[in-house]
């Protein structure tokens, strides 16, 4: 099929124009094209997170320093265990926190690539559903702007020299949240803050 625009307004689509555009695109991304995609924190730019080679433009597009990992995202909480190690304390947090604004770091299994993570990977599994459902592989995740500038929640937020160097967008209107997801890090049975976003990390701990 051929697109007439970059910027697929997925809302506007009815059922079966929705998923025939989402088969397409699922199929672009194992060809490594890149995406950009609302999530339920913002927006981010997408590509299949096996591809090396789709990782890297990813990292240019950002320009972002090639020792800063991406964070990935599965489809589904059966996915995790894939590409990371899950103990029972990570197993306690995905079944609570995810689907959500939760951005989980486990260490990494050897499938995913030295270049979007070295020895632990972050994981997201939004709750978004278009962006699950693009998620036949995983895919980088990370928000999509220039390092350093501001993150967007709408498309147009989205920075004009990302857009130029990317292939689609899929808008699905305001992200739900518009803010940024909470990161913890699990190692062995320690809960390690990173960033506290729309999850409290107090919330975290006490459900625990």
């Amino acid at each position: 099929m051929e697109l007439k625009n970059k910027i697929i307004k997925i809302y506007e689509l009815d059922e079966k124009e929705r998923t025939e555009i989402l088969n397409f695109l699922k199929e672009e991304l194992l060809n490594g094209k890149i995406i950009i995609c609302g999530t339920d924190t913002l927006y981010g730019i997408s590509a299949n997170a096996l591809d090396e080679k789709a990782v890297k433009k990813v990292y240019q597009i950002k320009k972002r320093d090639f020792n800063k990992p991406l964070s990935i995202c599965v489809k589904d909480k059966k996915e995790i265990e894939k590409y990371a190690y899950v103990n029972d304390l990570a197993k306690k947090i995905i079944d609570k926190f995810l689907p959500g604004p939760l951005t989980i770091i486990l260490k990494k299994k050897p499938l995913i690539p030295d270049i979007v993570a070295k020895d632990y990977i972050g994981i997201r599994i939004p709750d978004e559903p278009v962006i699950r459902e693009l998620s036949i592989v995983p895919l980088t995740t990370t928000s999509a702007n220039i390092s350093g500038k501001e993150s967007p929640t709408a498309v147009d937020e989205i920075d004009e020299e990302v857009l130029k160097k990317i292939d689609y967008v899929i808008d699905i209107g305001k992200c739900k949240y518009s803010k940024p997801s909470t990161i913890i890090k699990i190692e062995d049975d320690k809960i390690i803050p990173i960033r506290e976003g729309v999850i409290p990390i107090s919330k975290i701990s006490e459900e625990l």
